[in-house]
Parts: C-alpha cells; structure tokens; sequence
C-alpha cells in the first residue's frame, strides 16, 4: 500500500518513532521503533473503520492470559495521524522465524519438539479462553531469546459473527489444530504435505502428523502424546485400523543430549559435562546424564534376554513359485477378445454421457481455506498494470439497509484519497472482473475503501471473501457491516 510510506519518520502517540516500513498489508502495517528507550521493536499500526473498541479489548484480553510462548504486546492504544483513527500494538523484540530457517534447514527431532511443546500450550490457551488463532504459519512464529513464541496481535474470538453454540466455532478450532499439524511437517520435512508411506517421520510426530491433518485429534491429544509417545501409538492404531498398514524402517536411535532450540545458523552446541546436572524445561522433558547413560548402557543386574530370530515370511514367497504359470492360447484369446468389445462398449458409452453432460456446463467455484478478519501479513499480489480501457470504479457512499437484514461488504484496500482508491479498483478489474471493485466510503469522504462484489449478506461476504483471497488479493481482507 503506497500511502503506508508517507508515515516514515512521524511518531506514534509522541513515543515511538515509526523508522522503516517493514510490511503494508491492506489497512494495516508493520514498522522498526523503539520503546522509548532505544530498544529496537515492532510496532503494527492499522486503520480503523468503527472498529477500534473490538481490537484494543481482543488485544487487553489476549495480553492478560500471560501465556509465555504468545508474543507479548508491551504497549497498545490509539491515535490519529493526518485525520486517520488509528490502533497500534508496541510488540516485544523477536529474533528470527521459523520460515527464515527453514529456507536453509529443517529441524531436528528435538528441536521440533521444543517448537510443537510451545505451539501446543499457546494454542490449548486461546482455545479454552474462546479465542482462535487462524494464522499458525512458519512465518508468525518466533524465537525470543530461549522461547518460542506465536504472534497474537491477530488472534480473534472463536464466535466472532456467530451464535455461541454454532458448530463453526468448534471448525475453527479444528482450522487451527490442521495448520499447527503442517507446520510441524514443513519444520521436519521441508513439505507441506504428506506423500503417502514415503513420508517417514519418527515418533511420537507420526502419530501426531498424521492425526491432526486428518482432524482425528485434538490439541488435548497432541499434547498427551508428547508427554507418552506409547500411549500415542495406541490411540493413533485405534483410530487408523481401517487403514493399510505402513512399512517404515527401523530408525537408528538418535544420541542422547540436551534439546536445542531452532537458530538462524544452527551452531553447534557443546554437551554438558557428566557432573552438570541441566535445569529442565516446564514443557520439555529434559534429558539428564543419568538417563543418557540408561539409554546406552543396559541396565544391570537384570540380564537382557535376546529375542529370537524370527523367519521372514513375506521373502519366502518368491521362492515358493517354482515354475510360471502357463495360459491356454485358446482361453487367453478368449480373453482379449472380450475385453477388446467391453473396452469398445465403455469408449461408446462415456462418448455419448460426455456429449450430454456438455451440453449443460456448470461452473466449479474454489474458494480458499478459512481465514481471519486481521489475517497475517503476507507479500500483497503483483501489481497488475490497467490496459487502456481500465473500467470504471464508481464511489458508493454507505446508506442504511433497505431490506432489514445486515449489509455487508468485502474490503480489500483502504486510501486516504480518491485518486489512488480508484486507480486500485480499476487494477483489480483489469486483473480480475469477476471481483466487481468499486469504491467506498462510509462516511462519504477519507478513508476510501476498495469494496469487492458490493453489498451482500455476511454468508455471502463470507464466502466471497475465501474467493478474492484465493484470487491473490491481500490476507487481511476482511468483511463489515456499514448499515449503522
């Protein structure tokens, strides 16, 4: 967003300078400051359409919950710059994310654990509070110093919009437990997806993996099978024997040693000697000298009783075929004969469905995953240049529902000027006209709102918001209601 650049060098409620700007993103943006004390940080500022009561109260209700591995915001309010209402959020200093890591590594199995243990207790938190995060990517997740920490300036409630016992609530929570499960696939992986039994994971992220993508667990199961990967296992055979069963090799156990954390270049990190005695984490189980050595070393007196060989079956069934099987001529062109005329009998039949299934087409419409109001910041579509005959962005001033219902609409872009609110509609018309842009303003002048399909109901903003999203427009674009 151009105008985001006008605001370098002003100051934030006569503390905090906004220095660079790091990320635009529709109405709001990411800037370096300081606290006031010379402290580099990050501050996000975001335009506000009548809505700055909701966010300054879902931000005082996410800070109080003093969960450890959610960012903490140090200072929020409002302000106006330039005649613009605005909310800002001072967040505390981070280090690198996990998506700079990844480009250069994945995790180790311990590492992984330490960001799964982190993300699971944040997550479990927001839930049992009606809170939903909705954006649980590599790129909001952070290390501070020894912690992992998940970002929460844009976390919302879990039945924004909806009636407290709507079963969407409960789907969005299930939202959140799916992107928790790919992102620790992506941490050991480097993919986003599972490719079937080549996919090897080791315990207990197997289990864990697996069930979550497919919506079998929940965060309470994930967190019990970090605790006991054996009880993990049973859970996860319970509810996988409907499906075929999954050869993976023996893994080599991994040596024992203190758990790391994941850092941009990965040092190396010492071991500690065998009189230290390391100081255990409250959600990782740390790995002391003594069980090191038990995992080693066998323990004695009790003698360790050798397992018998047990004979292979699967390999002795080659060598029982003795001599191929041979096929009567006579019988075998029988046989090419009748699938000769029932491939000509289903060719026939599938031109003559095919040829009346064309004559009524029906569109296939694909909308995105679901996402939040406030998504997260995200790199904004390439600018698509207007051709010549750009069509034309009218400026629909916001009135009162006629019909009695609610009037929603989908905004995608916020100018505080007409010009440049229009030359952005007629890009995305030009790009994309099936968006139907125009421009909006609720109060009749500044702020100019870029508006997408018009007024509609909010299941209908709902949905076309998914579409515009999936189209490439910004993540954060959001629904409102303007009859009031």
């Amino acid at each position: 967003m151009q105008l985001w650049s006008e605001y370098e060098g002003r100051t934030v409620a006569e503390t905090y300078p906004l220095s660079k700007l790091l990320r635009p993103e529709g109405r709001s943006a990411f800037f370096s400051t300081s606290n006031g004390t010379g402290t580099p940080s990050v501050i996000r500022i975001i335009e506000t359409h009548f809505d700055e009561s909701e966010i300054l109260n879902r931000w005082k209700a996410v800070s109080e919950l003093g969960q450890p591995n959610l960012i903490t915001m140090r200072k929020y309010g409002e302000t106006v710059l330039d005649g613009t209402p605005l909310v800002y959020a001072v967040m505390e200093p981070t280090e690198a994310d996990l998506s700079e890591v990844l480009q250069n590594r994945t995790l180790t199995v311990e590492e992984t654990r330490e960001l799964a243990t982190s993300l699971i207790d944040a997550v479990r938190t927001l839930h049992s509070h009606g809170f939903v995060h909705e954006h649980i990517q590599p790129e909001n997740i952070y290390a501070a110093g020894e912690t992992v920490k998940l970002r929460s300036d844009c976390i919302r409630e879990a039945a924004s919009g909806l009636d407290d016992n709507s079963p969407e609530i409960e789907a969005r929570k299930t939202c959140d437990v799916h992107a928790l499960a790919v992102v620790l696939l992506q941490a050991l992986t480097g993919h986003r997806e599972l490719r079937g039994s080549a996919t090897l994971l080791p315990p207990p992220f197997d289990a864990i993996i697996r069930n979550g993508l497919s919506g079998n667990w929940g965060m309470d199961k994930m967190a019990a099978a970090l605790v006991s990967p054996r009880s993990a296992a049973a859970n996860s055979a319970t509810e996988t024997a409907a499906r075929p069963a999954e050869k993976t090799p023996t893994q080599s156990p991994q040596p024992a040693g203190p758990p790391t954390r994941f850092t941009p270049a990965a040092p190396s990190q010492s071991s500690p000697t065998p009189a230290a005695k390391p100081t255990p984490q409250p959600s990782i189980p740390a790995i002391t000298p003594s069980t090191a050595r038990s995992a080693a070393v066998p323990q004695s007196p009790a003698p360790v009783e050798q397992p018998r060989p047990i004979t292979p079956i699967a390999p002795q069934l080659p060598h029982r075929i003795v001599k191929p099987i041979e096929t009567d001529p006579r019988r075998m062109r029988k046989w090419i004969a009748a699938g000769a005329g029932a491939l000509l009998l289903l060719l026939l039949l599938w031109y003559f469905t095919r040829s009346h299934s064309n004559t009524d087409p029906r569109p296939i419409s694909t909308l995105a995953t679901p996402a939040a109001e406030e998504k997260a910041p995200s790199v904004p579509p390439p600018h698509v240049t207007p051709s010549d005959t750009k069509p034309s962005a009218a400026i629909t001033p916001a009135s009162p529902s006629t019909t009695g219902h609610k009037l929603w609409r989908v905004i995608a872009y916020t100018y505080n000027r007409e010009e440049q609110a229009k030359e952005k509609a007629q890009s995305v018309a030009s790009h994309d006209p099936g968006l139907s842009p125009e421009v909006f303003t609720p109060t009749g002048k500044a702020p100019y709102l870029v508006s997408l399909g018009g007024p509609m109901s909010y299941d209908d903003a709902t949905a076309f918001r998914k579409k515009a999203i999936a189209a490439g427009l910004p993540h954060d674009t959001y629904i409102q209601n303007y009859t009031h």
